[in-house]
């Protein structure tokens, strides 16, 4: 549902990118195996993810579309899809407990961990020449599922809850050259949880609508008692993405 409604606003920006000379739309995709370590909890102890449940390297799916213009005070947009993906199994060295069942030293468990985030950020661009800086607040909801299975048995527990977020971006352009390196940050940290993520990119940008970006994202999720689940992930790796600008 999240990507039909993300498709459906990419599909309504385009033409109004196009018709209005002063607006400009941009879109992003990319698909990369990103490396996920830390632990999960509910109930019982922490459970490490690598080494208790064998979750290793996290697919992520990535969409997103944005508009920018030139009115000051008239905030920019931009909406974002995170979808994270991972399953793994393990012969425990030791017993573990996840939402009241009890797996035991010796057992063959399997792990699945989904993570799905949407983001709408607004911001300004104080700066726009050729440093660009922006400031603004991402609101994302966060879905996350958690599943530990064993011999005939298994336990889930999921975590829903809405983030408001911090938003700091930077962007390099090099003239003549259609190169640019830069960064963003999302960032709060309230009632006992934080999340964060981060990346730095360097890309190119065609006179002809089509770019490529290359670059480092790193998300991290501290969950304090969210839906009866503590978690502190960390998730990230290196990325290109295929990206169009109107």
């Amino acid at each position: 549902m999240k990507r039909l409604m993300l498709g459906a606003l990419v599909l309504g920006a385009t033409p109004l990118a196009q018709a209005a000379p002063l607006v400009d739309a941009y879109f992003g995709a990319y698909t990369w195996d990103a490396e996920i370590s830390g632990d999960i909890a509910s109930g019982g102890g922490n459970i490490d993810v690598e080494h208790d449940l064998g979750l290793d390297d996290s697919r992520e799916n990535v969409l997103f579309v944005g508009v920018e213009h030139a009115i000051p005070l008239i905030p920019n947009a931009r909406i974002r899809h995170m979808e994270f993906s991972e399953g793994g199994s393990h012969t425990l060295g030791r017993g573990i407990s996840f939402n009241g069942q009890d797996f035991l030293a010796g057992e063959e468990v399997s792990g699945d961990l989904d993570l799905e985030m949407l983001d709408g950020t607004l911001y300004w661009s104080p700066l726009n020449n050729v440093v660009k800086l922006d400031l603004g607040v991402t609101v994302r909801r966060m879905e996350a599922d958690f599943k530990v299975s064993g011999l005939g048995r298994s336990a889930s527990e999921s975590a829903n809850k809405t983030f408001p977020m911090g938003y700091l971006a930077a962007r390099v352009n090099l003239p003549l050259t259609g190169l640019y390196v830069g960064g963003e940050v999302n960032a709060i940290t309230y009632d006992g949880s934080d999340m964060r993520d981060y990346t730095a990119r360097v890309g190119w940008q065609s006179d002809f609508l089509l770019g490529v970006e290359a670059g480092y994202s790193r998300l991290e999720v501290e969950l304090d008692d969210i839906s009866g689940v503590d978690t502190d992930l960390e998730i990230g790796g290196p990325y290109l993405a295929a990206t169009l600008r109107f």
